[in-house]
């Protein structure tokens, strides 16, 4: 049986906030390593790569790896009642059915809650060969976005020698944010060739949703091919890939 130790709850809750955005349940791989966790989003749209490595963990034992199904609706709402300054241990029951997690601060609460099978196999890691990269502010990215979501559903997502565009066209108008390469915003910006796709804006809001506005999200791009998404919660990593709407020539 494995026992794992965070000092900070709450970083573990805001990661958990971060997977239930796009998956209702997930398989943990409790490895050698630390925890992990891959899946698709029931409409096959985008992907999570989930990583809290073992350095960041206040204490580690796992004899054996071990797999965890769980129904991540059920486990946010018991992160969810994190409390300032608690420590969070995670336990498996006797019996090996049910994940105990226990908070301790000035009381100690004790959740257990059941493991679940999760149907489906690990989905692999996309092989994308990206032309271009760009590292921003997470509130300047959103914020973007939003001005994006008042115009259309969708957004088009460009890298370019010059810098980093959102843009947006629909009925209700057109909308257009630039970050020249040399702007404060741009923290990187890497092109081998122009990158250019469309991506539903749903989707993108939801996946930033838990972004802290001080994180640096990196962006990879290339022109008609899934975007790669990653942020750091804590020492913990998240990667999202997202599909792109081919646009109509």
């Amino acid at each position: 049986m494995f026992e794992i130790v965070f000092d900070n709850a709450k970083i573990f809750k805001d990661c958990i906030d971060a997977l239930v955005t796009l998956i209702d349940e997930g398989e943990f791989q409790i490895t050698k390593e630390g925890i992990k966790l891959r899946a698709m989003d029931p409409s096959q749209i985008a992907m999570v790569d989930f990583v809290y490595p073992k350095s960041a963990l206040e204490k580690y034992e796992v004899p054996a790896e071990t797999k965890l199904g769980m129904n991540l609706d059920d486990l946010s709402k018991v992160t969810s009642r994190v409390r300032a300054g608690e420590k969070l241990t995670l336990k498996m029951d006797k019996n090996g059915s049910r994940l105990d997690l226990i908070f301790k601060g000035k009381t100690t609460r004790r959740f257990s809650l059941p493991l679940i099978d999760v149907a489906g196999t690990t989905p692999k890691q996309p092989k994308i060969e990206f032309d271009s990269k760009v590292k921003i502010n997470g509130f300047t990215l959103k914020e973007g976005l939003k001005d994006a979501s008042l115009i259309s559903s969708h957004v088009v997502l460009k890298v370019n020698k010059e810098g980093f565009t959102i843009e947006a066209q629909g009925d209700k108008g057109e909308v257009l944010i630039e970050a020249k390469k040399d702007d404060d915003v741009l923290l990187e910006h890497t092109v081998n060739a122009e990158a250019r796709s469309m991506y539903p804006l749903e989707y993108l809001n939801d996946l930033l949703k838990t972004t802290d506005n001080e994180a640096v999200v990196m962006l990879d791009l290339k022109t008609d091919n899934p975007l790669r998404i990653e942020y750091p919660i804590g020492q913990a990593t998240i990667v999202y890939y997202l599909a792109p709407r081919i646009e109509n020539a």
